[in-house]
């Protein structure tokens, strides 16, 4: 009889400590999802969220350069504006006509698929001249092509715009080192946007000076010649943040 109350004392015992233990580690799990103001407030989860985004966008400063041109201003071009393109601390047009619905870079250039390497180039060095005390990063985006920027900012966050790297789907393929696909976009680090304006651009022998060519391989070879490293952008998981083709070829990858 006294060894079966001594045991059902150690059971009570121990079901009263588990369940404190489980207690704790309830109330620990309801902290963290618990956020508040400045005051002490708490804070639904969205806003904090929200607050986390408008945090990033002010220390994470990002141009948008988005490749279009005159027919698609109505159409593709307006409705970046209208989504995405509002999330970048600026945002502009590469094109050969201005338009007063978006804000545009005219390039001199002539509008031609073959010439999209001199818009470009046109781009970043009005990019260079026109914001570089303004941002951090500058994107080259397509006006197809859809950003999830306050994921882009969290990327980012844990790099240091002073270093000379750049981000994108890399291809190994024609460029020593691989480059960045123009199709998923690319984004250049502050420095590296100025050794391609400062160095590269002026010197035929580090950077293409014709209009014409493949502009991501022009791109890939004018930032290797001046020492700009290209940079892992996969998730903890490996997955590609940088998608180059239609969401069907990535679907399941």
């Amino acid at each position: 009889m006294w060894a079966l109350n001594c045991n059902l004392d150690k059971l009570i015992i121990l079901s009263s400590f588990l369940l404190v233990f489980i207690l704790c580690i309830f109330l620990m799990q309801e902290e963290s999802l618990i956020s508040t103001d400045e005051e002490g407030n708490i804070l639904p989860n969205f806003l904090q969220s929200e607050a986390n985004a408008t945090e990033l966008a002010e220390k994470i400063r990002i141009l948008c350069l988005v490749m279009t041109h005159p027919n698609n201003h109505k159409t593709k071009a307006y409705q970046v504006y209208k989504t995405w393109g509002r999330r970048c601390n600026y945002v502009e047009f590469l094109t050969t006509e201005a338009d007063p619905e978006i804000p545009t870079i005219v390039s001199p250039t002539k509008e031609d698929y073959n010439q999209i390497w001199g818009k470009t180039k046109f781009g970043f060095k009005t990019a260079y001249e026109k914001y570089y005390d303004k941002v951090d990063w500058v994107m080259k985006a397509d006006d197809d092509t859809y950003v999830i920027v306050e994921n882009l900012r969290y990327l980012l966050s844990s790099f240091n715009h002073s270093d000379p790297i750049w981000f994108g789907c890399e291809f190994k393929v024609i460029v020593k080192d691989g480059y960045m696909s123009g199709g998923a976009g690319y984004v250049l680090s502050k420095e590296a946007l100025r050794r391609f304006n400062e160095i590269s651009l002026p010197n035929a022998t580090l950077c293409e000076q014709n209009d014409g060519g493949s502009e991501d391989v022009n791109m890939g070879n004018c930032l290797k010649s001046v020492g700009v490293v290209s940079t892992d952008s996969r998730d903890n998981f490996g997955r590609f943040r940088f998608l180059p083709f239609t969401p069907g070829n990535h679907i399941g990858q």
